[in-house]
């Protein structure tokens, strides 16, 4: 599907979207194909493809997102996110997600938020 819309907001906001449907296809259409970048406490990427094949973990854990405040500034959306996961029980965390817009594109994605819950999972994962 192609994006037809470049204005950062509504970019962003279709990508939030296709990520909330788990529509890794779709979520893809909205990230660069090149220069894109993807910085997070648990995982970076430098291409959009790696990222989108690898999303689908977070895809099946995830239950809902909801905005809790957004703003654009210069080409960067900044969206305070409640993000409910399935990983042991359901749990929402509170979740920033700031994306630079180029040319329509997503070509940055920083996600900040507390990763100390899936730490704990995975180091109980390595010593099983």
């Amino acid at each position: 599907m192609n994006v037809t819309t470049t204005e950062p907001l509504a970019v962003v906001d279709g990508y939030l979207g296709a990520m909330a449907a788990r529509d890794t296809a779709l979520a893809r259409s909205y990230l660069a194909d090149a220069d894109f970048e993807y910085i997070s406490p648990i995982a970076n990427f430098h291409s959009a493809d790696e990222f989108t094949e690898n999303m689908g973990g977070a895809a099946a854990i995830l239950h809902n997102v909801g905005v809790a405040h957004r703003f654009t500034e210069d080409g960067v959306v900044c969206h305070v996110l409640d993000v409910t996961v399935n990983m042991t029980g359901y749990q929402t965390q509170r979740v920033v997600q700031l994306a630079r817009v180029r040319d329509g594109k997503i070509i940055r994605l920083e996600v900040i938020f507390d990763a100390s819950e899936f730490n704990r999972m995975i180091g109980e994962g390595a010593e099983s």
